[in-house]
């Protein structure tokens, strides 16, 4: 699983850095054999201004050619990545598991099918 990090409006620190790479790993490491690439875009809108201008931009591409992205804002670029993160994780949850839901189901037609076919052809 590869991650990225980029920032616009302000410059990255180590800890920024640091804080992405634990949240990523300790949320969405349990699927590291589903996604492909992790990239986590920082904003500050407003520049030093303050407010809730602090925005997260997390992307996730999996191995089934999927892409989710989803945004977090917050007055603090700590807790807009956290949230994105948390978010992310269920996120990456619901779509996986929906996917073996599909291929469970389209296996289960394909085996009625085939008993189906045999009970006709005998």
């Amino acid at each position: 699983m590869r991650t990225t990090i980029s920032a616009q409006g302000f410059s990255r620190t180590a800890a920024i850095d640091t804080f992405v790479r634990d949240e990523v790993r300790s949320n969405l490491d349990l699927f590291s054999d589903s996604i492909t690439s992790v990239d986590m875009f920082m904003k500050d809108i407003n520049g030093p201004k303050g407010g809730v201008d602090k925005e997260a931009l997390i992307r996730v591409k999996l191995r089934n050619g999927r892409l989710l992205a989803l945004y977090s804002r917050d007055d603090n670029l700590y807790a807009a990545i956290k949230s994105a993160v948390k978010r992310m994780k269920r996120v990456v949850r619901r779509s996986l598991s929906k996917g073996r839901r599909t291929r469970k189901f389209r296996f289960k037609r394909w085996i009625d099918d085939q008993d189906t076919n045999q009970a006709v052809s005998s």
